[in-house]
């Protein structure tokens, strides 16, 4: 068994480490690919979704609160792989790429609990990680952690240094409280668009696009939107309006997408 195993991860490693960035894309609920971190990988993904629950002592990743015993942790299926990949690839996680790839964790249990045992675990990988004062980096890793879900927002900015930040709300926007512990911003499409990607985007929903995406920016920020209409009519609007992270499941769909039919234009 060890002599087929071997020679499947070095064709994984090859696929990916040379894989074409596809810019601004999120894997979203990553973890329910078929092969879980190497899917995205192997598409030139840089921002990754990660659901976990504190089940047991352990971060375990899954969408919903079932048969968690027979479910993997995130240091089995994202952290422990990724680490090897970045020392066997001389400090970076893709070969031709030296930019971060961002894991976005979700707590789906409570906030605090969670994100204690999470900063536990991580400090076992702080040769990979980036590190933070609050929302300012002040040491560069080809791994960010950025969370979301339950937030644990008292926590970030109450610590001088760490691995950390937060994926803030857009409805939140002019809340300035926890500010400084917030890199990105996302909120559900649906909450300000009824467009589909079926005709041309109504103008008055383009303005409201345009407008929250330039808010964000002035914070020094970034947007993403989730549970988005998952096709390249939307995709194209919203890498045109200047979002930074495209939200979809179709990871092949969207590498083929980008690199071919709006990169390369």
């Amino acid at each position: 068994m060890r002599r087929l195993v071997f020679p499947f991860l070095f064709v994984l490693l090859t696929t990916f480490c040379k894989a074409q960035i596809a810019q601004h894309g999120h894997a979203h609920n990553d973890y329910m690919h078929t092969r879980p971190l190497f899917e995205a990988l192997e598409n030139g993904f840089a921002s990754i979704e990660i659901d976990v629950f504190l089940h047991n002592n352990k971060l375990i990743v899954s969408h919903t609160a079932t048969s968690l015993d027979k479910k993997q942790d995130i240091e089995e299926l994202y952290l422990r792989p990724i680490q090897k990949i970045i020392r066997d690839n001389g400090g970076h996680v893709y070969k031709d790429y030296t930019g971060p790839v961002i894991f976005m964790v979700e707590l789906k249990t409570s906030a605090d609990p969670g994100y204690a045992k999470l900063k536990e675990i991580l400090d076992r990988y702080k040769d990979m990680l980036a590190v933070y004062h609050h929302d300012s980096l002040i040491k560069p890793g080809p791994i960010q952690i950025l969370i979301t879900g339950n937030k644990p927002y008292a926590a970030v900015l109450n610590e001088e240094t760490g691995y950390a930040t937060i994926d803030g709300d857009i409805k939140d926007l002019k809340e300035t409280k926890y500010l400084h512990t917030i890199t990105r911003y996302s909120d559900p499409w649906s909450l300000y668009f009824t467009w589909t990607g079926n005709g041309p985007m109504p103008q008055e929903e383009k303005d409201r696009l345009d407008t929250l995406v330039a808010e964000v920016h002035r914070k020094g920020k970034q947007i993403r939107f989730y549970a988005i209409p998952d096709k390249p009519e939307v995709w194209r609007m919203m890498l045109n309006a200047h979002v930074d992270w495209v939200n979809t499941d179709k990871l092949m769909e969207y590498n083929h997408f980008y690199l071919t039919e709006y990169n390369g234009k």
